[in-house]
């Protein structure tokens, strides 16, 4: 198989099937991705820093917990509001360094979408 890798340089290594409970087990943990499906098709949102499209995601605030980080995320970067989602697993991928992270996978269907208005920065090439 080919290999996965980002504009930026982060080479997808794998999805691993695991339990919730499990997560623990795998460090570093990285942030959280947020999947979410609306009448069959899937949220993405375009990222004006790195100007490319993404799924909603982002690191984990101090005490948040996985799920806590995927749900603030979603709403964040889409306005999106779930109350709960469910883990499906962890997106383990090799940094530009060389070093290995993961980040736990949450998904949610929603039944409507709200509306969401972004609000832009506008930084130079290099800033941020």
């Amino acid at each position: 198989m080919a290999a996965v890798i980002n504009k930026i340089g982060y080479e997808f290594l794998e999805c691993i099937s695991l339990n919730e409970h499990e997560l623990m087990k795998y460090e570093p943990l990285a942030g959280s991705y947020a999947v979410v499906r609306f009448d069959a098709k899937y949220l993405i949102c375009f990222n004006t820093w790195r100007e490319q499209w993404e799924l909603p995601a982002g690191g984990r605030n101090d005490g948040e917990t996985a799920k806590e980080c995927a749900i603030r995320e979603l709403f964040e970067e889409t306005a999106q509001v779930v109350h709960d989602m469910d883990f499906k697993g962890l997106l383990k991928v090799r940094k530009p360094d060389g070093a290995i992270k993961y980040n736990p996978i949450y998904f949610a269907d929603l039944e409507y979408i709200a509306p969401f208005f972004c609000k832009v920065a506008h930084y130079a090439k290099g800033e941020r």
